[in-house]
């Protein structure tokens, strides 16, 4: 498969591992792990993967400076703000808060790069895409060529980074003798489930891939990776069918809402950590690891299937919160 030109960046392949004491799960069940969480240190997560195509179009078309957008602890963000740094570029970031930010983990981060940040409220971020073209237009007046880069890097390129990445799972497990049935992922922007959708598509991998919606509802969660989906086969002309139905997100882990956490998510996370070192997220992870336990429990998935987790990372968006983990009271004096 001929894939469009990158900047290399992610620190690839990252590991496919067994998943084992995972808390609220008979270890009768088959739950590996693909360690995307491992892509990188600042970079660390799944979007650098779609970030190395993007940047690469960006460098081609003689831009300096990357423009993006998200919530204020986005990992997309805090990932493009970083790859800019490195290849000695601008960063120009539109992140939406509902209150006074904590300059803690991935904001800190974007602080420590020199990004330039503009704060606007969550209704204004219903039209965050026209007020980042007018960013870029008021910068290209200044004399500095933007590249606006969609929340999540989630666009016809970008899922390429996904695609990839499917290639990579594939290989990994052929070579490990192993048959996997499904591939869970958190939803949220759509570009990381329509790359795994278009991969086992190409690939003709009978593998079904299985997202959480992690924000909105399940519906719009699929019309949107159907658009991109539709969008990647206009833009690349690749011809394959593809059919609504089989676009599998499950609904009802939302909670309270985007980036907002419940005690059930946090203390799975906490549980997840204690048994198994492995360190989930609260926006992404966390919401997709609390949904396939309960899809576990309730007799969703069987014991014959072979399920892996993309860990997605995110980790730093655990420092805002950790409060939330541990009160003062309960840390001992002295430590």
């Amino acid at each position: 498969m001929l894939f469009p030109k990158t900047i290399k960046l992610a620190m690839l392949p990252t590991p496919v591992e067994k998943w084992r004491r995972i808390p609220h799960v008979s270890d009768d069940y088959n739950i590996f792990i693909k360690r995307d969480d491992l892509t990188g240190f600042g970079l660390s997560g799944n979007k650098v993967r779609k970030l190395e195509f993007l940047a690469y179009d960006a460098i081609k078309k003689g831009c300096d400076t990357l423009i993006t957008c998200g919530g204020v602890q986005s990992n997309h963000a805090r990932a493009t703000a970083i790859i800019s740094a490195q290849l000695g570029l601008k960063s120009h970031l539109v992140l939406f808060k509902e209150e006074v930010p904590k300059l803690d983990g991935n904001l800190f981060l974007d602080k420590m790069t020199n990004a330039k940040i503009k704060y606007i409220s969550s209704e204004e971020y219903e039209y965050v895409d026209e007020i980042m073209e007018k960013l870029k237009k008021n910068l290209k007046r200044k004399g500095q060529n933007g590249y606006v880069i969609p929340e999540g890097g989630s666009n016809a390129l970008g899922i390429w980074g996904y695609i990839k990445a499917c290639l990579e799972v594939k290989s990994q497990i052929d070579s490990l003798g192993l048959r996997i049935d499904k591939i869970i992922t958190a939803v949220s922007s759509g570009g990381t489930y329509s790359g795994l959708y278009i991969g086992k598509k190409l690939l003709n991998w009978k593998v079904e891939i299985i997202g959480f919606n992690i924000r909105e509802t399940s519906k719009i969660a699929t019309q949107r990776i159907k658009s991109l989906v539709q969008s990647y086969k206009e833009n690349f002309k690749q011809k394959f069918s593809f059919k609504e139905d089989e676009i599998k997100v499950i609904d009802g882990y939302v909670g309270k809402g985007y980036g907002k956490s419940r005690k059930i998510e946090l203390d799975l996370i906490k549980s997840v950590s204690k048994n198994t070192g492995i360190i989930l997220d609260p926006v992404y992870t966390g919401k997709a690891m609390l949904g396939l336990v309960d899809q576990i429990n309730l007799g969703n998935f069987s014991k014959k299937e072979k399920i892996l987790f993309l860990h997605t990372g995110g980790g730093f968006g655990l420092f805002p919160i950790k409060e939330k983990f541990f009160s003062r009271s309960s840390i001992p004096k002295g430590a």
